[in-house]
């Protein structure tokens, strides 16, 4: 199931399922007074029409229910991965053991008896969906842990991937910029791979200072592997994080050369052939596709357009950045 994104603006969605519209009714009351946005259904099977529209944040839900009872539709959510982590609070009026193990059983976390405080069932649905966003948190930093460069410990291919689809299933106006390194193999050649690294990690720190520049907490970067990486940012900013990466990256690199090297701007190489070659001082190259003005359905497509656009960006010498907001790139800088 995509993860749901909680922040202080969000205002958390509860399901009510009760074929009692009076109970529903006092129920809406009280859970608007308290904040929180409420959906509302009188069956089981209305209320698995409402879920695959709006996921909710918990459920609660009545047991004795025509057609399909509150186990029967709590069993339901369960198995469909969509909506198995919703907190599921059963309200009912039966509480023998027997009857709790069972809602407790068929996945629900909680279990209120009729008649309940106003109080009481505000506090639990609180508790409920600030436990759920926590394990929610921790999950995806497990994720986050298992997926990120063991080098730049930045998020790497799996979690770039979600959050590419992500933003085209939810038709974002973002853009996803691919970037990496021009003459990289000739600076690895020249000062050893060690001192790569470094650069690798300097790239990585420009990205994470251009995006706190540009884009605050909107922005997303993430490493594929070695001098490859991957920018996703708002549509209406691309332009200006292309220029604060270029310009960050082309004042810092110079400091990870010598003197000479420095004082010349290239490095000399010599090939297997014995042949001197001289090449500039690595520079950047990014090639991005505005995502919320194109028809893209999958990731791996938007992953064939930027492979493509990235090839003629590494065309031009020195960093640029070469965005297709239609369908025809254009050069920035």
């Amino acid at each position: 199931m995509k993860e749901r994104q909680m922040t202080g603006d969000h205002k958390r969605k509860v399901l009510i399922v009760d074929d009692g519209p009076e109970n529903i009714s006092l129920l809406t009351l009280v859970l608007k007074r308290g904040g929180y946005e409420v959906l509302a259904a009188e069956s089981g099977r209305q209320a698995l029409e409402i879920v695959q529209d709006t996921v909710p944040d918990i459920c609660l839900l009545d047991i004795m229910m025509p057609e399909m009872d509150g186990y029967a539709l709590c069993r339901h959510l369960k198995e469909d991965r969509r909506f198995a982590d919703i907190p599921v609070i059963f309200l009912t009026a039966m509480d023998s053991p027997d009857k709790i193990v069972k809602g407790l059983e068929a996945g629900a976390v909680d279990y209120v008896t009729k008649p309940f405080s106003h109080g009481e069932i505000l506090a639990r649905i609180r508790t409920h969906i600030r436990l759920h966003e926590a394990l929610l948190e921790i999950e995806r930093l497990r994720q986050l842990a298992l997926d990120a460069n063991p080098l730049t410990q930045m998020p790497g291919n799996n979690t770039i991937n979600r959050a590419i689809q992500d933003v085209i299933d939810e038709k974002a106006a973002f853009a996803v910029i691919y970037c990496d390194l021009d003459n990289f193999k000739a600076y690895n050649d020249r000062y050893g791979y060690s001192a790569g690294d470094e650069v690798i990690l300097f790239t990585a720190e420009v990205f994470r200072g251009a995006l706190e520049t540009v884009c605050r907490d909107e922005g997303f970067a993430g490493h594929v592997g070695g001098d490859d990486f991957v920018l996703l940012v708002p549509s209406d900013r691309v332009n200006d994080i292309g220029e604060e990466v270029v310009r960050r990256f082309d004042e810092g690199i110079a400091a990870f050369y010598d003197d000479e090297d420095r004082e010349r701007r290239y490095i000399e190489t010599t090939n297997r052939q014995g042949e001197v070659m001289k090449f500039p001082f690595v520079s950047i190259s990014l090639a991005g596709v505005d995502l919320s003005v194109g028809s893209f359905s999958d990731f791996r497509e938007v992953s064939t357009t930027c492979a493509e656009l990235k090839k003629k960006a590494k065309q031009a010498s020195g960093s640029v950045i070469l965005l297709d907001r239609r369908g025809h790139g254009t050069p920035v800088s």
